[in-house]
C-alpha cells in the first residue's frame, strides 16, 4: 500500500508574519490584522484605477502592482532540497521504522510482521513529486488530501488520471468556496503537479 508524506511545505506569505509585516512597513504599507480569529490579514493599498481600498491578503504576489507599491513582491523564498539525499534519509527512517517491537503500532505499510520481517525497501521504492498551489485551493483542502490525491493519480497501478486528480482537487476547493461565500466569491484556485523521481 502506498503511503503518501509530505517532506516539505513552504509557508504562506501572510502580511501579518514578522519579517514580511516588516517589509510592507518600512516600504509604507499598512498591515490589517483582524481581531477575528481565523480571518486573513491583509495588505492595504489605493487601487488606481478605481481609488477604492483594496486588501491583498499576500505579502508576495506576482503582478499586483498597486500593492507592490506598498511592500508587496514578487521575490519568492527558495529553498533546495537535494533529492538523492532525500530519498538516502527516508531510506534510513524506514529501516529504523521497521524494527517490530510491542509498542510500535506506526510500523509503515512496507514492513511485514516478524516472521516474515522484510526491511528491504529500495530507492526505486520511494517516489518523489512536487505540488505548487494556490491559496484558493489551499484554504479549503488539506496538505495531506492534495498529497494522497496527487500520489495516487502518479503511482498507484489503477488511480485516476493526474488531470483528473487536480481537477477533483480544483472542484472541492470550488465547493469549499460555494459554501462559505453563498456563491458570491471564489479566490483563484490552480494547481500544478511536477513528477521528480
Amino acid at each position: 500500500q502506498q503511503v503518501a508524506e509530505i517532506v516539505y511545505m513552504s509557508r504562506e506569505d501572510k502580511p501579518h508574519l514578522p519579517d514580511e509585516r516588516a517589509r510592507v512597513e518600512k516600504a509604507g504599507g499598512d498591515v490589517y490584522v483582524p481581531a477575528r480569529i481565523g480571518a486573513t490579514s491583509r495588505v492595504i493599498y489605493i487601487d488606481p484605477h478605481t481609488g477604492s481600498q483594496n486588501g491583498l491578503a499576500m505579502s508576495r504576489s506576482i503582478g499586483d502592482w498597486a500593492a507592490g507599491k506598498r511592500g508587496v513582491i514578487p521575490n519568492p523564498i527558495v529553498d533546495v532540497i537535494d533529492i538523492p539525499t532525500l530519498i538516502s534519509e527516508r531510506l534510513a527512517s524506514v529501516s529504523l521504522s521497521c524494527i517490530p517491537n510491542d509498542f510500535d503500532d506506526m510500523i509503515m505499510d512496507a514492513c511485514r510482521p516478524e516472521d516474515e520481517f522484510n526491511s528491504e525497501i529500495k530507492e526505486e521504492d520511494i517516489r518523489v513529486f512536487a505540488v505548487s498551489a494556490t491559496d484558493g485551493l489551499m484554504d479549503y483542502v488539506t496538505p495531506e488530501m492534495v498529497a494522497e490525491t496527487v500520489a495516487a493519480s502518479l503511482y498507484a497501478e489503477n488511480g485516476s488520471h493526474p488531470l483528473s486528480a487536480c481537477e477533483n482537487l480544483v472542484s472541492m476547493a470550488a465547493a469549499g468556496w460555494y459554501h462559505a461565500k453563498q456563491g458570491r466569491y471564489r479566490d483563484d484556485i490552480a494547481i500544478s503537479v511536477s513528477k521528480i523521481v
